[in-house]
């Protein structure tokens, strides 16, 4: 059994320990959104690099007969879309 003497320590400890497991956990946590934040990254590059390509592979009367600010806005929602999918995936699933 515990004495009234030994309850400090025993709460020193437990107090500790839970200090410990909450700066892990917030590391962890930060560590995933960094790796996370590689991968998307990179995902999200490639997809762009090849949209862009295809974009510049289309014939001119495709660029004259659209507006300019109409596809920036759908390739930056693509973007966009990109990321939160691959954020739900990753963290819901």
């Amino acid at each position: 059994t515990l004495t009234h003497q030994h309850m400090p320590p025993v709460i020193l400890a437990m107090l500790l320990g839970y200090g410990i497991s909450r700066a892990t956990a917030s590391g962890m946590q930060e560590l995933r959104n960094a790796v996370f934040a590689h991968v998307a990254q990179d995902a999200i590059r490639k997809v762009g690099r090849s949209v862009f390509e295809h974009i510049h592979s289309l014939d001119m009367q495709f660029h004259l007969a659209r507006n300019t600010g109409s596809v920036s806005r759908i390739l930056d929602r693509g973007n966009r879309s990109i990321s939160m999918v691959l954020s739900a995936l990753v963290f819901n699933i």
